[in-house]
């Protein structure tokens, strides 16, 4: 445990003490034609795909749901029932 708190510590003066390691991405200072930007936007657009998909999936699973539904109903009310039954 000791072990890990001097690691830390020095891994945190050393952020402070060379300041290169602690600036900030070309993105920060308006470099928005950098490959880090272009980088950022297409891990962006995956993830909106990501989720696009799934929701494409969700939209998917309640329409074949509700159709499900609507032949259960058609195929219930085929059925008719039979007045006097079994005595």
């Amino acid at each position: 445990m000791r072990r890990r708190v001097v690691l830390v510590a020095i891994l945190a003066w050393t952020s402070v003490l060379i300041p290169s390691v602690a600036e900030a991405c070309p993105v920060c200072y308006g470099d928005i034609d950098g490959p880090v930007a272009r980088g950022i936007n297409n891990g962006i657009l995956a993830m909106l795909a990501v989720v696009g998909v799934v929701q494409v999936g969700f939209v998917t699973m309640f329409v074949g749901m509700w159709h499900r539904g609507k032949q259960l109903r058609k195929e219930r009310e085929s059925f008719k029932v039979i007045d006097g039954g079994v005595r």
